[in-house]
C-alpha cells in the first residue's frame, strides 16, 4: 500500500523501533487454543529481517516470545543468523499490556516481564501482533458434508502417521483445514492427498481408453 516504503499507517512516520508479539491467540488455554500455530515464529523473523533491509536508517526490531519454535529445514539457522548477524533482538517474556505512549504520540508502550520476573516498560513506533491460526468458520459445514470428524480445535482429524487420511475412507485433507502449517508443508500435504486418491483409482486406469 506504500509502494515498498515502510511507514506507520497512523501518521506516515518512518518507524525506528518495531516490536513483534508472538503467540497472540495461540497456546492459550483460556480460549481453547492451547496449540502452536506453527508458522508465526518464522513469519515474524522474516518480517523483521526484511523490515531492516527496507529501512533507510538503523531500524531496531524486537521479537517478544515465550520461546522460539523454528522446526523446519534450516529454520534454526535462519533464526540464529537473524539474531547474531542481522541484529534482530529476541526477548523471552510475558506481555502484560500494550498501551498508548504516555506522551500522547502515536507510539505504543509494552509492559512485560523477563525470565527472571523483572517488569519493564518499553516504547515502540509500531507493534505487530503474530496472530495464531484457527479453524475457519466453514470447517464445520465442510466436515459435516464430507462426513469427516474434526479434532478438539476444529481442524480436520487426520491419522497420526498418514496425515492426509481423514476418518472417512476416500476423503483426504490437506492444508490449513487439517491444522496450522506453512505453504511448503501444505504443498506436501496436497501431493500426499493426490497420491492417495490416484492409488484408489489405479485399477480403473486405462479402462476407458479405446484404440482409434
Amino acid at each position: 500500500p506504500y509502494q515498498g516504503h515502510m511507514v506507520r499507517p497512523s501518521d506516515g512516520k518512518e518507524p525506528s523501533k518495531i516490536a513483534w508479539i508472538q503467540c497472540v491467540g495461540s497456546r492459550n488455554v483460556k480460549i481453547d487454543h492451547d496449540y502452536c500455530s506453527s508458522v508465526c515464529c518464522m513469519y515474524a523473523i522474516k518480517e523483521a529481517v526484511i523490515a531492516k533491509e527496507h529501512s533507510p536508517g538503523d531500524l531496531e526490531t524486537t521479537i517478544f516470545m515465550m520461546d522460539m519454535r523454528s522446526y523446519g529445514k534450516d529454520f534454526e539457522k535462519y533464526y540464529t543468523r537473524a539474531r547474531d548477524e542481522q541484529g534482530v533482538r529476541f526477548v523471552k517474556s510475558r506481555i502484560f499490556s500494550v498501551n498508548p505512549a504516555p506522551d500522547g504520540s502515536d507510539n505504543l508502550a509494552i509492559r512485560y516481564s523477563d525470565e527472571e520476573g523483572n517488569v519493564y516498560w518499553e516504547e515502540f513506533d509500531m507493534v505487530v501482533l503474530s496472530v495464531g491460526f484457527k479453524a475457519s468458520c466453514g470447517s464445520k459445514e465442510l466436515a459435516k458434508a464430507a462426513g469427516v470428524e474434526l479434532n478438539e480445535f476444529g481442524f480436520c482429524k487426520t491419522q497420526e502417521f498418514s496425515k492426509a487420511m481423514t476418518t472417512q475412507q476416500g476423503i483426504f485433507a490437506s492444508g490449513v483445514f487439517a491444522g496450522p502449517k506453512d505453504i511448503p508443508e501444505t504443498v506436501v500435504d496436497a501431493s500426499a492427498a493426490a497420491g492417495y486418491a490416484s492409488r484408489m483409482l489405479s485399477e480403473a486406469r486405462g479402462t476407458l481408453t479405446k484404440v482409434k
